[in-house]
């Protein structure tokens, strides 16, 4: 982990919130539709998760941010490519700051630290991606189960058993 890295992306956070905030709702109409507070939260907590996942290479807080929108957005018909398309923004805002920030360093070396710190920060959008869409999948099957189990229940109390109906069309 590059120390430098994580201390520019605690220096500029609230920069990179407020832009993250201007972007994502007009990159992405679901998140134009969502309260502009519940929005800057929500980017706020995925933030300081990514940055946890960049530094320590655990998912842990954004475990709990991707569970708690994986309940909300499911309910309010969110796609998944929208969450996914939200994260994915993130290198593409830091981007633009780092370039900003690495524009006055000379030689090699700064060159290899910004092609560095950009390998860094989109291979953390990409594992919280695949965090996310896993993270998706166990609410999605968890939903399903309970479902499965609500239907088992409904059979029993009926005394009908479902499984023995076999429609066949020809």
């Amino acid at each position: 982990m590059n120390i430098q890295l994580f201390n520019f992306l605690e220096d500029y956070n609230a920069q990179i919130v407020n832009l993250l905030l201007g972007k994502i709702p007009r990159t992405i109409s679901a998140y134009g539709r969502m309260p502009r507070t519940e929005l800057k939260q929500m980017i706020e907590h995925l933030l300081d998760g990514y940055i946890d996942l960049l530094v320590t290479g655990q998912t842990d807080a954004l475990d709990k941010v991707f569970r708690y929108m994986s309940r909300v957005h499911a309910a309010k018909k969110f796609q998944i490519s929208d969450v996914l398309m939200a994260i994915l923004l993130f290198p593409q805002v830091i981007r633009r700051l780092l370039a900003e920030e690495y524009a006055d360093i000379k030689g090699d070396d700064a060159v290899r630290k910004f092609n560095q710190a950009l390998e860094q920060t989109e291979t953390t959008a990409h594992r919280a991606a695949c965090t996310f869409v896993d993270i998706f999948q166990e609410h999605i099957n968890k939903r399903i189960q309970e479902h499965n189990d609500y239907l088992d229940q409904a059979q029993q109390k009926f005394g009908i058993d479902l499984s023995r109906f076999i429609v066949f069309k020809a």
